[in-house]
């Protein structure tokens, strides 16, 4: 057999077992490690505030590797906040959830995460009710390395456009 054909159809065997790859709370390890400062401009839209944001997040695993636990303190709008998120994966439904904590009382959030195969690409999906009309909102985390995520957050009225409502970024400090 030539050598370019046994490339190939190694390749392709690897390009079909990644397909066949079922999802696993694993891939939530990108958080752990380190400290997460975040920096990032808002926009003046119909449900974002022009504002700077900043932040800094810390992550790591519970005792049982059961879910990522990141304390996170951040300035927006130029008051100091706190949060605390949990990453939980689903095995039976095989779904990434983030639960959002706030120390005001609020009834904690909770946002579906859809994550890329290779990890890299993780969108975060909420809707809500305003006005009688429901309004879509995603954050999208693109890893550009293990240690550096450009990030944008947009909202939707028909989920075929969307509006940009911010964006950033967040680099791993060691």
């Amino acid at each position: 057999m030539k050598p370019a054909l046994v490339a190939l159809m190694v390749c392709s065997s690897m390009l079909m077992f990644a397909a066949d790859r079922k999802p696993t709370a694993a891939v939530l390890e990108r958080w752990v490690g380190g400290k997460w400062p975040l920096e990032g401009k808002m926009l003046d839209t119909d449900y974002s505030k022009a504002t700077s944001v900043t932040g800094v997040s810390t992550c790591a695993w519970s005792p049982d590797h059961i879910v990522i636990i990141c304390d996170q303190s951040f300035v927006a709008e130029g008051k100091p906040d706190r949060a605390l998120s949990v990453y939980v994966f689903d095995p039976k439904s095989e779904t990434f959830h983030l639960f959002g904590l706030s120390p005001s009382g609020e009834r904690p959030t909770t946002i579906d995460i859809t994550i890329s195969a290779d990890g890299s690409h993780w969108e975060y999906n909420s809707q809500r009710e305003n006005n009688g009309k429901r309004v879509m909102f995603r954050t999208i985390n693109e890893f550009r390395t293990l240690d550096y995520i450009d990030w944008w957050s947009e909202y939707s009225t028909d989920g075929q456009h969307w509006t940009r409502m911010g964006g950033g970024t967040e680099k791993r400090q060691k």
